[in-house]
């Protein structure tokens, strides 16, 4: 039987624990987050959910310390050509997949903004989902163009 020191046991564990985290499956990308308009608390962003996973996954809830809470909404045009706006409860995205939410379609609603939520500053957004929570941050934009 091989004795090995304890130092050398503790360095190989060590070294084992340094090794990268398998990546996730879920990527974030365009991700635009703007602040709200002057005169109003909601705010808007608009990303890119991408699920490279073998399995679905289920979109439950955003989160931000900057707003009091946020919502997923969609866009639709009704039957009379008016735009309407549905909150929705989650958001699948399908293995393989993507969801996009954009202006005219899926997008998040970020409500009652907290006195530091300005343009200019950063924002992180928690996405909660069936395998856990993804972080996004970004720097707020403006809506209206600055000259």
């Amino acid at each position: 039987m091989i004795r090995l020191p304890v130092w050398v046991i503790l360095l190989l564990a060590g070294l084992g624990a340094c090794q990268p985290d398998a990546e996730s499956p879920v990527v974030i990308s365009d991700v635009q987050i703007l602040a709200p308009i002057p005169g109003s608390s909601a705010g808007v962003a608009y990303m890119t959910i991408s699920n490279n996973g073998d399995a679905s996954i289920l979109i439950s809830a955003f989160r931000s310390s900057q707003f009091d809470r946020i919502e997923m909404h969609e866009t639709h045009i009704d039957a009379e050509g008016i735009s309407r706006m549905n909150q929705l409860g989650h958001v699948e995205i399908p293995a393989d997949g993507a969801t996009e939410f954009i202006a005219g379609g899926k997008h998040l609603m970020l409500m009652g903004a907290k006195p530091d939520a300005k343009a200019g500053s950063p924002v992180t957004l928690e996405i909660e989902y069936n395998e856990g929570l993804l972080l996004v941050s970004a720097t707020l934009q403006s809506r209206v163009p600055t000259e």
